[in-house]
């Protein structure tokens, strides 16, 4: 397998990228340990809590830790601090956790399936939850069934229920298997940790498809990638196209696109896929709409989206939507009335840890 590192032309910007994240980091911690769900950029105070988030932020900090980078918080008690609140996990957030302890050596594995058992055994449980929960169950369940045999047979249940009723015709995934109009209408979220579990799931060997599975997807996504280089939101599964492209949010752009683009060139070592990955680093940094860098490096705020104006937005969607679905084709192109989504989510900052720490050099 390939490790893929970044080309000379775009370390730099990923070496601000990750230094930028591991500085702003703890302003978003809260006095409970835990990190907050967001904050704005006119108040500049930690909003609500948020154990997913948390967990988000864990990994990417795990991830910096095993590239060699030194004085990061204490990621045991962070760890500690998110069991706190176990009984609040959803499907999504036991994925989340098995991949976590995947990374510290697999101490409650057991615990975290026994939970995650009832969820992943009913198929009414497994269609109601959204296409990223379903992704990371099967990235957690894949980190762990090379190490732990209990875990194989739910991951073939989730592998089977994701080809059976999550996979459109196209290739392209649902966003659910409950809902009867919005699963035909998933979000790049949908397709992006979709196809990180495909990439980790073909790493198994339980998974004959999964390759290919994963490539067909990661065609898609980049065929529709739009002509700035911003990721869209909103595809029709049936017929792999762009319903709508707001909210472009920053975190797709310079994080969640390249976790999944640059694993899936390490597992198949073609560059083209790591080429995509830094496709869309320049759209957040001001080649976009708007011609405002999201990441603002001065006041060290990484600003969550370019976004439709209301009401413009939710008529849009809503036009883009019918419209697709009955003709075939969307409405509303690209507006002159969007705007900056003035807030930032930890995540965002982990993610992007988990996405390029290792692929760059760290500080000495």
């Amino acid at each position: 397998m390939k490790r893929v590192m970044v080309t000379t032309s775009t370390r730099r910007e990923v070496d601000q990228l990750v230094s930028f994240s591991l500085e702003h980091l703890p302003s978003l911690l809260l006095s409970s340990g835990l990190y907050c769900h967001d904050m704005t950029y006119e108040q500049r105070e930690p909003r609500g809590e948020s154990v997913r988030y948390s967990l988000m932020v864990l990994l990417g900090m795990q991830r910096a830790a095993q590239s060699g980078f030194r004085d990061l918080p204490d990621l045991d008690e962070l760890w500690l601090r998110c069991l706190e609140r176990q009984d609040s996990f959803s499907g999504g957030d036991l994925g989340l956790a098995l991949w976590v302890d995947a990374r510290r050596e697999g101490a409650i594995v057991d615990m975290l399936l026994a939970r995650l058992d009832p969820i992943v055994s009913s198929e009414e449980a497994l269609g109601s939850l959204v296409g990223m929960e379903v992704a990371w169950i099967l990235i957690g369940l894949a980190h762990v069934a090379g190490s732990h045999r209990r875990a194989e047979q739910p991951l073939d249940r989730v592998t089977e229920h994701l080809t059976r009723t999550r996979r459109a015709p196209s290739g392209m995934y649902y966003h659910d298997a409950a809902s009867r109009f919005r699963r035909h209408l998933p979000n790049f979220a949908t397709q992006i940790y979709t196809l990180l579990a495909l990439s980790r799931l073909a790493r198994t060997g339980r998974a004959p498809n999964a390759r290919e599975h994963a490539r067909v997807l990661a065609e898609h996504l980049v065929r529709l990638q739009l002509p700035d280089g911003g990721w869209p939101w909103l595809f029709d599964a049936d017929r792999a196209h762009v319903v709508e492209p707001y909210e472009v949010y920053t975190v797709h752009q310079d994080a969640m696109a390249p976790m999944a683009l640059l694993d899936f060139a390490e597992l198949t070592g073609e560059s083209r896929w790591a080429d995509a990955s830094v496709a869309g680093l320049a759209w957040s940094r001001g080649q976009n709409e708007l011609e405002i860098d999201l990441l603002d490096i001065e006041q060290g705020f990484a600003h969550r989206s370019i976004r439709r104006r209301p009401p413009w937005d939710r008529l849009a969607l809503a036009s883009n939507s019918i419209m697709s679905r009955s003709l075939g084709r969307p409405l509303v192109r690209r507006p002159v009335s969007v705007e900056v989504n003035r807030t930032c989510r930890p995540y965002h900052l982990g993610w992007i840890l988990e996405a390029w720490a290792g692929r760059q050099v760290p500080d000495q």
